[in-house]
């Protein structure tokens, strides 16, 4: 099913959240993988050039290499982009005829 984007999450809120599943007792993940998360789920769905999530995207340290496709979706990466999905994002509403 399709979702749509139903906030416009800042940078520093989408650290705070994917800080709460690193925190301690928790699943193990290095700053790499939650930069690698952040810039992919900007770059899916940011709202243009006024948006936060473009802004999160053009300050991310994460720059993908010039070969890189996309995520592997069974990484530690993965994983956290689809926390960020589950929080920021709805199903989409089912059209009526």
């Amino acid at each position: 099913m399709p979702t749509r984007l139903c906030d416009d999450p800042t940078r520093e809120g989408m650290l705070d959240y994917l800080d709460t599943l690193t925190s301690p007792g928790m699943r193990d993940y290095n700053e790499f993988d939650i930069e690698e998360a952040i810039y992919w789920f900007a770059h899916d769905w940011h709202g243009g050039q006024g948006s936060n999530l473009y802004a999160a995207l053009s300050a991310s340290p994460f720059t993908p290499s010039p070969t890189a496709s996309y995520i592997d979706a069974d990484s530690a990466t993965g994983y956290l982009y689809d926390e960020l999905e589950a929080r920021y994002t709805t199903p989409a509403l089912p059209k009526i005829a």
